[in-house]
């Protein structure tokens, strides 16, 4: 077979043979595929047989290989065979699997997914020296294509990992791979190089610590460097370096830092990277190799993180030899990771400030430039750069601010008018890097623009600058400054021609865009808008222009009830916000300004009054948009919420410092400081009043057949976001606190949400400490507060057993807090809960469940006591849930008496019930205790005593031995002295469960005991006979006497 054997039509139609087979696979018809590919290779090596035959193929391929000369039949015919492989590795037949990646390294030995799954093959058995080569093979690969593969995921370095943790966990050796030096030896005396690199990486980090591997590498760096030789071996040990330096473990990489830093004296690693780019300049011809070398020291930057390291990036940056991406994600790693080490300690560096300062000039001037490809990467740089993890360096604020400014001096020019009037202008750049310190750290750039007092020339040039880009970026950054209460104040301060910063944004050309607003949505806003398939497009010019002024308004109304009123009187942001969004909608535009703006304008209380049928159509608008999503459904939380449940949901571990109380007298202390000695609230509004809070959950549940809370619980487990996950929790307890939600909400899946929530492992006990806290805030509360309301809402058995099961947790949780509230709605849906079934109730009494009820029942709250007393009736209604737990605790005293005593038996629990089944608490005591106010709940409390008694001797382990207990007497008493039917009914069940259970094998003390007891309860039930009224009642008497 010759390079011409198979001609491109022919080509062409084996290719479409093979997509062919490519969807056989997809579909997971795994034969069916491979017979396809091996129908091709029949038609190319003319073989013989019709079934596939893997000897035949290995055969003619090691005779005709050296016969196909074009690389593109080669590359085609291994690809097939891989794919052959992937099939029969798919089927279970491994061996065969093998052969054919073998065969199709023959043909092509650049074959990435050949080698990584003969790599595999030989990790699944063990053979990790051959498993390396392949894996090394990989990596040659990917190095050759690196534009290629630097875009996609390369799995042969999860191989690498597979074999550590199967080393460690197996302490297994691979030819030395547990013994550092030696490994290290051999890479620098050129044996075996990069199969020893590879073994080299998998050793544990303490261990390359210990042998100081990393001091050896850098020095024979240093070495080859110093005798002029740069090449591929050199490139190797660099890549080695950074591997060990990249998977070190954080205790760790302090050390090796130190390691490789000892071998570099100041400003030596700079001179050893100027004298690679010397002799890069002399040797042209080996551009590449040097490029590789140098390109191995930038990603071994970041991971030193050293004022040296810093300044390599700076040369190189000057110098533009190595990948400009590559440098600016060095940079940004450079930046973006503080370091967890407690021997680091910070200090000062007059060096590192000046190359930071030539760093950010260097990075400033990229920005200056429009065309740059990487505006994006530089950007991220950027805020890095601005988060001010310069560790181990110390740069106060103050001075990084100075930094900054100087930096941006070249961006900031100063003209004066023909009147004498000074006129300040700002490059493009100046406005990039604003917006990216904005992003990155608001206080930085706060204080940027409060040292240099430039805020006021910003809103000068949007009012007077010509240039549309100009004004736009002015005033982006002018949104930016208004999220800040100083910044918020200058700008309603500024005035020109007598006018005030709010009447200048009312413009004619604003005012003849909301009269056409008004127009097209007058029509009908009810209506559901009909989405197009069209692309959405982006905000420009005027539409733009008239969205960021209402962002604007929205932004502003937040600084006081003045100045809400002030925007309301040119412009109603209540009623055109909505509005706009559907104009939007209607026309395909970007929402993110108008939802934006609407996340402020929900904060006011006028607008739970507004029109929202807006908000279904808005949500399918944003839907497939994350981004947009978190401001709609910061909107809706909004809605949601009133003003006394602003900060229920916060989570801030520093408040808990301070108890309930403390925070009162806080607060109060705050309210009484004169207006210039309080705090600055950076926002003032009324979110509403309950009634208004109220009505607004109302109109959103009922919105369009309750879209909204549909919508949120579709969507909940399909957002990424944790915020946005919090605002959808937070927006289903609002909606479940109205009790006709409830039902409806737990058909849309909110309970299950709530549920997973409060069962998350940031609450969970096994976290220690800090869920611990987490638990104690409102959020969590609430949440559990919310589960509670659905569970009581509805009839145990339309619960799911897995909804059930895992709210116990939770409830139980919840069930020992302060607020009495919480307590009780916690108790009440765990007793819902425990009648459901025994699993439940095994459930709970393992939670401690019967010890938090008890805590309940000594309550001096009635309704908690009831619902304590509740829930111990329904643990006792299963069978043997807490019987062999109070029997356990029977039989253990009565083994702990001597022969010849009688038991006396004194378990904490059943002399509380008898305590109350007393005739002491008759219904005339009651009365004259309470008043009549609590007389109906004070006696079914009594009621539930007799009650949890009664349940609890059904199992006769617990009757027989009840004459023992000595306040069992009350029982009798009891009978003697009331004639309620109810309470009849208890008491003699429990005499004829007492009864009916008469042990056996008594000792003779305790059988005198027992029989005198017998005839005591048969003689009183006998005495009390005609108070018998009723069947029931009637044949208990017969089963005791």
């Amino acid at each position: 077979m010759d390079s011409n054997s198979i001609a491109i039509y022919d080509l062409d139609r084996l290719e479409s043979i093979k997509l062919e087979g490519n969807k056989l696979f997809s579909e997971s018809e795994y034969k069916k595929a491979s017979e396809l590919y091996y129908k091709i290779l029949k038609e190319c090596f003319k073989l013989k047989t019709n079934e596939i035959n893997v000897e035949e193929l290995e055969n003619v391929v090691g005779e005709q290989k050296n016969k196909i000369q074009d690389p593109d039949i080669r590359i085609f015919l291994s690809k097939i065979c891989c794919n052959l492989g992937i099939c029969h590795n798919s089927l279970g037949q491994k061996q065969d699997s093998l052969r054919f990646f073998k065969i199709s390294l023959v043909l092509d030995d650049q074959n990435y997914k050949s080698n990584y799954h003969v790599a595999h093959y030989h990790i699944t058995h063990t053979d990790y020296n051959t498993a390396l080569t392949y894996i090394q093979n990989c990596q040659k690969i990917v190095n050759s294509n690196l534009n290629v593969y630097k875009k996609i995921r390369q799995p042969h370095l999860d191989l690498l990992d597979q074999i550590k943790q199967s080393l460690i966990k197996t302490n297994q050796t691979v030819d030395n791979v547990n013994d550092p030096k030696h490994l290290v030896e051999d890479i620098c005396s050129g044996n075996n190089i990069n199969i020893n690199i590879q073994r080299l990486q998998l050793i544990p980090c303490r261990k390359l610590l210990l042998s100081e591997s990393v001091k050896s590498l850098v020095q024979f760096c240093k070495n080859k460097l110093e005798s002029d030789q740069v090449d591929e071996h050199l490139c190797s040990v660099w890549s080695c370096l950074y591997h060990i330096l990249y998977k070190c473990e954080e205790e760790s990489v302090f050390e090796l830092r130190e390691q490789f830093l000892s071998e570099f004296e100041e400003d030596s690693l700079t001179s050893y990277v100027m004298k690679l780019i010397k002799l890069k300049s002399q040797k042209v011809h080996e551009n590449t190799l040097y490029t590789s070398v140098l390109s191995n020291i930038v990603k071994c930057c970041p991971l030193i993180k050293r004022v040296d390291s810093l300044e390599v990036l700076l040369v190189l940056l000057d110098k533009e030899i190595v990948d400009l991406e590559l440098l600016l994600t060095s940079i940004l790693l450079y930046f973006s990771k503080e370091s967890k080490s407690k021997s680091e300690v910070k200090h000062q560096s007059s060096k590192f400030n000046s190359i930071l300062l030539k760093l950010l000039e260097n990075l400033f001037s990229l920005c200056d430039d429009e065309t740059f490809d990487y505006q994006q990467q530089l950007k991220s740089c950027l805020i890095s750069v601005f988060t001010m993890k310069f560790d181990p360096y110390e740069v106060s604020t103050e001075a990084f601010v100075n930094t900054i400014n100087i930096a941006l001096e070249p961006y900031v020019h100063t003209e004066f008018s023909d009147n004498a009037k000074k006129f300040v202008t700002f490059s493009t750049c100046w406005y990039v890097v604003l917006n990216s310190l904005f992003l990155a750290n608001k206080t930085l750039f706060k204080s940027y623009l409060v040292t240099t007092r430039l805020l006021y020339h910003v809103i000068t040039v949007y009012f007077n600058e010509n240039c549309k880009k100009i004004r736009k970026l002015a005033f982006e950054l002018l949104l930016n400054c208004v999220d800040t209460v100083e910044f918020r104040q200058e700008i309603l301060d500024y005035v020109e021609d007598g006018q005030s910063f709010i009447e200048l944004l009312n413009s004619p050309e604003f005012v003849n865009f909301i009269e056409t607003v008004d127009n097209e949505t007058n029509l009908d806003l009810n209506n559901k808008l009909v989405e197009t398939k069209e692309p959405k497009k982006k905000l420009e010019g005027l539409d733009w222009f008239v969205q960021t002024r209402i962002l604007m308004f929205c932004k502003l109304s937040l600084h006081s009830s003045q100045v809400k009123d002030e925007v309301l009187s040119v412009f109603n942001i209540f009623k055109q916000v909505p509005r706009c969004i559907l104009y939007n909608i209607k026309h395909k535009l970007d929402l993110e300004i108008l939802l934006q703006g609407a996340s402020f304008a929900s904060l006011h209380e006028e607008f739970k009054k507004t029109d929202l049928s807006f908000l279904p159509s808005a949500f399918e608008y944003c839907n497939n948009s994350e981004y947009l999503l978190h401001y709609f459904l910061q909107t809706i939380c909004n809605l949601l919420r009133g003003n006394k449940d602003r900060t229920s949901f916060t989570e801030d571990l520093d408040l808990l410092k301070y108890d309930r109380e403390q925070l009162d007298q806080l607060k109060t202390l705050q309210e009484k400081l004169p207006e210039e000695a309080k705090v600055t609230v950076n926002g003032n509004y009324f979110e509403g009043n309950d009634e208004s809070a109220n009505m607004a959950r109302s109109i959103i549940f009922t919105i369009s057949n309750s879209a909204i809370p549909n919508q949120l619980c579709t969507i909940f487990n399909k957002v990424t976001s944790e915020t946005s996950k919090s605002l959808i929790v937070e927006s289903l307890h609002y909606l479940a606190l109205n009790v006709n939600h409830r039902r409806y909400l737990q058909t849309l899946g909110a309970m299950r949400i709530l549920i997973n929530v409060a069962n998350s492992s940031k609450y969970q006990l096994k976290q220690g400490s800090k869920a611990a806290n987490f638990r104690k805030m409102n959020r969590y509360k609430l949440i559990v507060q919310s589960i509670a309301h659905l569970i009581i809402s509805m009839d145990p058995a339309n619960l799911s057993f897995n909804d059930a099961h895992d709210s116990i947790q939770p409830l139980i949780n919840v069930l020992e807090d302060e607020n009495e509230l919480f307590q009780f709605e916690s108790c009440l849906a765990l007793t819902n809960l425990l009648s459901i079934n025994d699993d439940i109730r095994k459930r709970v009494f393992a939670l401690n469940g019967w010890d938090k009820f008890s805590n309940l029942v000594f309550s001096e709250n009635e309704m908690l006591r009831t619902a304590g007393l509740e829930g111990w009736c329904n643990l006792c209604a299963g069978d043997d849930v807490v019987h062999g737990h109070f029997y356990m605790k029977i039989k253990t005293q009565i083994e702990n008496t001597p022969p010849d005593k009688v038991y006396d038996i004194n378990v904490h629990d059943i002399n509380i019930m008898l305590l109350f089944v007393s005739p002491g608490i008759s219904l005339k005591t009651l009365s004259a205790a309470s008043g009549y106010v609590y007389l109906h709940l004070i006696y079914q409390i009594s009621h539930l005593y007799y009650r949890a008694l009664a349940l609890l001797v059904r199992d006769g382990r617990i009757a027989q031995y009840m004459p023992f207990v000595s306040r069992f007497e009350n029982v009798l008493k009891t009978l003697d002295s009331t004639e309620d039917p109810s309470i009849l009914h208890r008491l003699l069940t429990i005499l004829s469960c007492v009864v009916q259970s008469r042990p056996r094998d008594l000792s003779e003390p305790n059988e005198k005991h027992m029989d005198a007891y017998i005839e005591k309860i048969v003689s009183s039930v006998r005495r009390n006979s005609h108070k018998y009224s009723n069947k029931t009642l009637l044949d208990l008497f017969r089963e005791i006497c």
